[in-house]
């Protein structure tokens, strides 16, 4: 048997058909809070997860278990499972992580991602921003994983890009928000394309530099919602 998911898995998993359920099962829980499809504070039902997914209630438990161990979900006393509720200082904390780790990556990845992924990296940059013309935050958040990500397997640690991806299931739900309800500064939405350019021109510190620029933002907002 194999998920009947509403929506698809992490691009970089490629296909997970023959996956074990298990296995697929929690790539679409994850994915699901990576790009923000669930909501800090959502409560999330075993019984009506499995309808979704088309399995058995035992795949599901023990997806969100996993995920509660890696700090994506909450789960209380009565085995209920949830996105954590925002905690600014949290939230601020682990995007300092992730901009001291994607930077690391970046700057390995600089010298070896291909001319075709690049001018995919610029295409992307392209089509993000006018997601958020157009108020797409699932197209934008998307997109955003896909450009990240297209850089850090390049790499070569996968090592650290499974633990940046745990970050990313962390911190999902809180960038999407954002998303939705804050107005983007016209200099963070042309980081993208800078970051592709300097990876063009092969300028691993500079293109370090961006990276770290570009995710510095939840360091700041977050911080200002904790001191707030």
């Amino acid at each position: 048997m194999s998920v009947a998911a509403p929506q698809p898995v992490s691009p970089r998993q490629g296909d997970l058909s023959h996956a074990p359920l298990n296995e697929q099962v929690y790539q679409q829980i994850r994915w699901d809070l990576t790009v923000g499809n669930r909501r800090p504070g959502d409560k999330l039902s075993i019984r009506r997860l499995a309808k979704l997914l088309g399995t058995s209630a035992m795949p599901v438990r023990e997806a969100l278990k996993r995920l509660a161990s890696e700090r994506a979900l909450e789960v209380f006393g009565n085995r209920s499972f949830a996105v954590p509720v925002l905690v600014p200082k949290r939230v601020s904390d682990l995007f300092f992580i992730r901009s001291s780790l994607e930077g690391s990556a970046t700057e390995l990845a600089t010298g070896t991602l291909t001319l075709r992924q690049i001018d995919r990296l610029a295409e992307l940059a392209m089509l993000m921003d006018r997601n958020i013309d157009s108020a797409d935050t699932a197209g934008y958040v998307t997109r955003n994983y896909n450009f990240h990500f297209t850089i850090y397997t390049a790499a070569g640690n996968a090592d650290l890009v499974s633990i940046i991806e745990g970050l990313w299931a962390q911190t999902g739900p809180f960038l999407a928000a954002v998303v939705r309800e804050v107005e983007m500064a016209d200099d963070w939405r042309q980081l993208h394309g800078r970051i592709a350019e300097a990876i063009r021109v092969r300028d691993a510190a500079e293109a370090r530099s961006l990276i770290e620029k570009d995710i510095s933002w939840g360091i700041e907002y977050f911080n200002q919602l904790a001191e707030g």
